[in-house]
C-alpha cells in the first residue's frame, strides 16, 4: 500500500544516478558507472482506461557510451502483495511494447520474507510456460549493512538507501547512529538537512523514526533557509510556544479556583483559548488580589504592566475569602 516510506524508497534512486549505479552493481548486470536517467510516466492503464494501473518508478537508463538504453521499473515492497504476481508481468509487457527497449524489473524489499517472495519466477501458460517473469530483488540479504561512519560518509545517498533496506534490523539504532554521525560531518548543510528529512520519511517504523528524531536533535540543528530545516524548526518553536501558553493558562485556572471564583465553562474556555501570553500574565497578576472576575478580565488601562486588546468582562459576585 503506497505511503510516505514506500514512495520515498522507490523514488529516491531515480534522482541520484551515482547511488543507482551502485545499486545496479549489486545485481551484477555488467552496467558501467556513469549512467544517466530519464524519468518516464508511471501510468500503465493503457487506452481506453477501464481502471488505473500505476507503477512505482520508471526510468530510461542510458549507459555512458549511449548504447543499449533500457527501461528500469523500480517497485518498492514493504510486504507481500499477491496481486503483484499478475501486475508485474503486465507492467513489463506494457513497457516493452511501448518503448521497444529491454525492461529490467527491480523490486526493493525491507525484509527477507518479502524479498524471498518477490524473487520467485512468475510463470503463466500450459505445459511449457508462455511467459516467465523473474524480478531482480534487493533486500537485506544482498544490500550491504553500513556499519562504519567512513563508509557512510563516502556516499551518503547510497548509505541512506541501504539504511531503508535494513530498517527492520534488530540493531536499527546502531545503523541510524552511524548514519547520523556521518551526516553530521557533511559540510553542505542544505543537502544534509534535506537528506535528514528524507531519511525520516523513508523509515516505515515509528520506533525508528523516533530514534532518528532524537539523533538529529542531539547531533545537529537543522539550518534555517532550507525547506526541511525551516519546517522542523518552526514545528519545534510552535510546540514550545503552545506548551508555554498551556502552562500559563493552567496556572491561572488553579489560582482562580484556590481564590474561590465560580469556574463556569465559559470562564474556563476564555482562559484556555487565549493565546496572548502577556494578557495571560496580566490576568494572573490581577487574580492574586481581585475580588471579582470583572476585575480580572477588565480591559487593560494605561497603568497596567502589559497593554492588551479590550476584553468583555464577565460579571459575577465576589468570592468569599479563603
Amino acid at each position: 500500500m503506497p505511503n510516505v516510506s514506500h514512495d520515498t524508497l522507490h523514488g529516491f534512486l531515480p534522482g541520484r544516478p551515482k547511488a543507482l549505479n551502485r545499486a545496479l552493481d549489486l545485481l551484477d548486470l555488467g552496467i558501467p558507472t556513469g549512467v544517466t536517467t530519464e524519468t518516464l510516466p508511471t501510468d500503465a492503464s493503457g487506452a481506453p482506461k477501464m481502471f488505473t494501473r500505476q507503477m512505482d518508478s520508471v526510468l530510461r537508463v542510458v549507459r555512458p557510451d549511449g548504447r543499449d538504453p533500457f527501461i528500469l521499473l523500480v517497485e518498492a515492497q514493504t510486504g507481500i502483495e499477491t496481486k503483484k504476481e499478475t501486475s508485474w508481468p503486465y507492467y513489463i509487457a506494457y513497457l516493452r511494447d511501448r518503448y521497444k527497449l529491454e525492461v529490467v524489473l527491480l523490486v526493493l524489499c525491507v525484509d527477507t520474507a518479502t524479498a524471498a517472495w518477490a524473487a520467485r519466477p512468475l510463470r503463466t501458460g500450459l505445459g511449457r510456460p508462455t511467459q516467465v517473469t523473474v524480478p531482480h530483488v534487493l533486500g537485506p540479504s544482498n544490500v550491504p549493512r553500513v556499519s562504519r561512519i567512513q563508509d557512510a560518509s563516502a556516499d551518503l545517498d547510497f548509505a541512506a538507501f541501504c539504511l531503508w533496506i535494513h530498517s527492520n534490523d534488530p540493531d536499527i539504532e546502531g545503523i541510524l547512529t552511524v548514519m547520523g554521525e556521518a551526516l553530521a560531518q557533511d559540510t553542505d548543510r542544505e543537502a544534509r538537512d534535506d537528506l535528514a528529512g528524507l531519511i525520516e520519511d523513508g523509515l516505515g517504523s515509528e520506533h525508528a523514526r523516533k530514534i532518528w528524531r532524537n539523533l538529529m536533535e542531539t547531533l545537529f540543528t537543522p539550518r534555517r533557509g532550507t525547506i526541511v530545516g525551516d519546517a522542523r524548526l518552526a514545528g519545534q518553536e510552535e510546540g514550545l510556544e503552545e506548551g508555554r501558553v498551556a502552562g500559563k493558562a493552567e496556572l491561572l485556572l488553579r489560582l482562580m479556583e484556590r481564590r474561590g471564583f465560580p469556574m463556569t465553562e465559559e470562564t474556563r474556555r476564555r482562559v484556555t483559548t487565549c493565546t496572548d501570553v502577556p494578557l495571560l500574565d496580566l490576568w494572573f497578576d490581577r487574580a492574586i488580589d481581585a475580588t471579582t472576575l470583572d476585575e480580572i478580565f477588565a480591559a487593560p488601562s494605561t497603568t497596567d504592566r502589559v497593554p492588551a486588546p479590550a476584553q468583555s468582562p464577565e460579571r459575577t459576585a465576589a468570592p468569599t475569602k479563603g
